[in-house]
């Protein structure tokens, strides 16, 4: 249930190529030119390592405790990329959350937010990031932690009271300070 829930909130990217033959002459451009790529990050918080021994390892047996994680973390993989299941509150119970957390270099914050055209801008301490909320309960966060890739956690609250983006934000606030800095 868990990668049903997760492939559908994460990654879509593409590359456009361009090619012109050498000694034809261009036709005119119909189509508006492209805007220039945005920049690479606005983040002012220190770059971390996306270096990660153990996904399962990016919170601590205190954080786990802190955030009610109620079954032990388990290896995991999405989208191709490797991370960590976490699972709070009673198994089979309308309360808690499930969320999937990668450290990855497959995709930035700006790529995500790219290829979500319902992201929206937020933050995660001093780093910026982006939200994407199938509806209130499922929500995938991505945060801005290096040009080289980026804290990625999605899921969803089992408690309809509880908004899917606050609980992913409260996982992502407990995991980006524990990264080293780059």
């Amino acid at each position: 249930m868990r990668k049903g829930l997760i492939a559908g909130a994460v990654f879509a990217c593409a590359a456009l190529a361009g090619c012109s033959g050498g000694g034809a002459t261009p036709e005119p451009s119909t189509s508006a030119p492209e805007a220039p790529a945005p920049p690479s990050s606005s983040r002012t918080a220190p770059a971390k390592s996306l270096q990660v021994a153990d996904q399962c390892g990016v919170l601590t047996p205190e954080q786990l405790q802190s955030l009610g994680v109620s079954i032990p973390p388990a290896p995991d993989e999405t989208q191709g990329m490797a991370g960590c299941s976490f699972v709070s509150g009673a198994a089979g119970s309308d309360t808690g959350w499930n969320a999937f957390v990668t450290v990855t270099t497959k995709q930035t914050m700006q790529q995500f937010s790219e290829s979500h055209t319902t992201a929206q801008q937020t933050t995660v301490g001093e780093y910026p990031a982006v939200n994407t909320q199938i509806n209130n309960r499922n929500c995938t966060v991505a945060v801005d932690v290096s040009d080289q890739g980026s804290v990625i956690v999605n899921g969803l609250s089992r408690d309809p009271a509880v908004n899917g983006c606050d609980a992913m934000k409260k996982v992502a606030e407990t995991v980006v300070p524990n990264l080293p800095n780059a």
